[in-house]
């Protein structure tokens, strides 16, 4: 078991915009003490540095995937948590989670087990290939 404090194995460090979801009652003492400066937000359409969201339905994970991500900063990571046991064909899997990431350019680097119930799967934008001085193409 890790002597790291839940926000540590989160990544929430000194200063960031974070912004907490559908959490159960609980989770947010569970995430102190937070770093200094870290602002927890309800929403915002950009900037946020770190998103929590909490979803044990593949179609909510739809709906929402595409605007959290219009909400990171460019450096910005989101952890989707979901139930960790699954019986339903209808609860997030980590399977699904990385499909439905991957399919809007982003990949998962991460995962962390809440407790029990929750495990998380850390996504954040696929690194770009390096920009080429000229094209590779033979004229």
């Amino acid at each position: 078991m890790s002597t790291l404090s839940l926000s540590a194995l989160l990544g929430v460090r000194a200063g960031m915009r974070v912004s907490v979801l559908h959490a159960p009652e609980g989770f947010l003492a569970r995430l102190e003490p937070l770093p200094a400066g870290v602002a927890l937000v309800d929403w915002s359409k950009t900037g946020l540095d770190l998103t929590l969201y909490f979803s044990t339905k593949k179609t909510e994970l739809v709906e929402k995937l595409p605007a959290l991500a219009r909400g990171m900063s460019v450096t910005g990571f989101i952890w989707v948590i979901f139930p960790s046991a699954t019986e339903s064909s209808q609860v997030l899997t980590e399977d699904f989670v990385r499909v439905a990431a991957l399919e809007l350019g982003m990949t998962d680097d991460k995962k962390v087990v809440i407790d029990a119930g929750w495990t998380a799967l850390r996504l954040a934008w696929k690194p770009r290939a390096p920009r080429l001085d000229k094209p590779q193409i033979q004229a």
